[in-house]
């Protein structure tokens, strides 16, 4: 019977014990609130701030025609500086106007970084970027999406920093499993 009893009191200071160290910590409000540190790769996202005018050409793969564009684009510094945003428009005589917006940002993670884009025909898309230092080329993969007919894309490209003010750029659209090429868009776009 003594010995039940040392059984109980000894699992009785256990189970306290226990109900003790489950207690959350307190929570420092001001401590919670405070940003963490800016990722240093951001820093790379600097070279693209800008007013950028571009021309481009759209092929859609199977025809001949080639159809041009003119446009601007914007691209400043969001949320203390750490979502790069990327307002455009971009005219061609056959398809009118299209303006769209970006947003880009670091994900220390994946060690990439990521976007997301919207534009006034309704498609929205997702995707990473690299940058290769060596060569001063961006390397873009991506998904879109067109809500109308719930149909899906996948995009790749490169943007190649010619000069500090100069960019070429090439895009190629593929249908969902990428099988089959749809269009491809090359230009150029100059800083302002």
């Amino acid at each position: 019977m003594i010995r039940n009893r040392y059984v109980g009191a000894g699992l009785t200071a256990l189970l306290v014990a226990l109900l003790v160290g489950c207690q959350p910590p307190k929570i420092d409000l001001s401590e919670m609130m405070k940003p963490p540190p800016r990722p240093a790769e951001l820093d790379q996202l600097e070279m693209l701030v800008g007013r950028w005018e571009g021309r481009a050409e759209m092929k859609v793969v199977g025809s001949d025609e080639v159809l041009t564009s003119t446009g601007v684009e914007e691209i400043g510094w969001e949320a203390d500086s750490r979502l790069l945003v990327s307002r455009y428009e971009y005219t061609t005589a056959e398809e009118g106007r299209m303006t769209g917006l970006d947003v880009w940002t670091w994900d220390p993670k994946a060690k990439k970084y990521r976007y997301w884009g919207f534009d006034n025909h309704g498609y929205y898309g997702i995707g990473t970027a690299t940058y290769d230092e060596d060569t001063r080329t961006w390397h873009f993969k991506g998904k879109s999406y067109e809500p109308a007919t719930g149909e899906k894309y996948v995009g790749e490209g490169t943007s190649k920093m010619v000069d500090d003010d100069t960019q070429d750029w090439e895009f190629s659209i593929w249908d969902g499993w990428k099988l089959q090429k749809f269009m491809e868009f090359k230009g150029t776009s100059r800083r302002r």
